[in-house]
C-alpha cells in the first residue's frame, strides 16, 4: 500500500488500485484510517460533500464491491483473504494490512526514530533514520487522487509531517557539520517557501558555519522583507536572535559551542505553505 506519492496498492505483486476517481478516494479513506472503521457517512461526506445522492450508501457499497473484486483477482484462494483486508463493519467499512508493506506507516517509524535520535544528542543516527523515513515519499501525498472534506486536512498533515523530517534531517546534518549539504537543500526549500521561518533560520545558520557571513545576513534581510511585505511581520525572535549572533560574530568557528547557539530548536515557525 502506499499514498506518499501516487495511490497505489498491489498484490502478489499485481496492481489492483482503481481508476474511477471515486473509487479511489474511497481507498485512500480507508488507507489513511488503516486498520480503524471508516464510517459509512464518512465516505458520503468525502464522496459527495453536501450533495449526497439518494442512492449515496448503496453506490457507496458498490464501491466497496468493487474494490473487493479487484483485490480478490490477485489471489487464488479469494474469500477468505479477501475478507480479512476488506472488512464490513456496524455503520462503515475496515481496511486491514497488518502484514503488509505500508509506506506510512514506514516512513512514521523511522521518522519517530529518527527524532528522538536528534532530540537525544545522536545526530549521525537521527540523519540515517530520518533519510530513509524520507525515502518513502515519491512525490506529494495522494498526488493523483481527488481530496474532499475529510482527505484534504489529512493530506495536508501528511504534508507537514514530511516538512517537519525534512527540517529535523537538515537539523542533523547541520549538528554534523555538514553545511555543505544542507545549504543545497536549503537553497530549494527557502526558493519554495518564502515565508517559512524554520527554513530561512537553518539556511542563515548554515551559512554562517560554512564561513559566509554576508550571505547569511542577507538571508534574514530577505526573509524580513518577505514577512513585512506578505504578512506586515517582523521575524520570530529565534531568527532575530540568530541574526544577532552572526553580527556579533568575527568567525563562525570562534566558539567551540558555536554549532549549538540556536538550542533547543523546534519545527513550528510556519508562515508560508509547506513543501511537498
Amino acid at each position: 500500500m502506499s499514498v506518499l506519492g501516487p495511490l497505489r496498492l498491489s498484490v502478489n505483486g499485481v496492481d489492483v488500485t482503481p481508476t474511477a476517481p471515486k473509487q479511489m478516494q474511497v481507498l485512500a479513506l480507508m488507507a489513511l484510517n488503516e486498520g480503524q472503521v471508516v464510517t459509512a457517512s464518512s465516505f458520503v461526506d468525502e464522496l459527495w460533500a453536501e450533495c449526497p445522492p439518494r442512492s449515496a450508501k448503496t453506490t457507496l457499497q458498490t464501491y466497496i464491491l468493487h474494490l473487493r473484486k479487484l483485490i480478490s483477482k490477485a489471489f487464488k484462494d479469494e474469500s477468505p483473504v479477501v475478507r480479512d483486508i476488506l472488512l464490513t463493519r456496524q455503520g462503515g467499512y475496515l481496511l486491514r494490512l497488518p502484514m503488509a508493506p505500508f509506506d506510512l506507516r514506514q516512513f512514521n517509524e523511522f521518522s519517530t526514530e529518527g527524532r528522538i535520535a536528534l532530540s537525544q544528542g545522536d545526530p549521525f543516527r537521527g540523519s540515517q533514520l530520518l533519510r530513509k523515513a524520507l525515502s518513502f515519499w515519491q512525490g506529494p501525498a495522494l498526488v493523483d487522487v481527488p481530496t474532499g472534506s475529510i482527505l484534504g486536512p489529512k493530506v495536508r498533515g501528511l504534508q507537514a509531517e514530511h516538512q517537519i523530517a525534512l527540517e529535523c534531517r537538515i537539523e542533523a546534518d547541520l549538528q554534523m557539520g555538514r553545511y555543505d549539504d544542507a545549504i543545497g537543500d536549503l537553497v530549494t526549500l527557502t526558493a519554495q517557501q518564502p515565508l517559512n521561518e524554520n527554513i530561512h533560520d537553518q539556511y542563515m545558520r548554515a551559512l554562517h558555519l560554512a564561513g559566509r557571513r554576508s550571505e547569511a545576513l542577507g538571508i534574514f534581510h530577505r526573509l524580513r522583507k518577505n514577512l513585512m511585505d506578505d504578512l506586515g511581520l517582523e521575524p520570530s525572535e529565534q531568527v532575530q536572535r540568530t541574526q544577532q549572533v552572526i553580527l556579533s560574530s568575527a568567525s563562525s568557528r570562534e566558539d567551540g559551542a558555536a554549532r549549538n547557539w540556536w538550542t533547543p530548536w523546534a519545527p513550528d515557525r510556519h508562515h508560508g505553505p509547506s513543501a511537498a
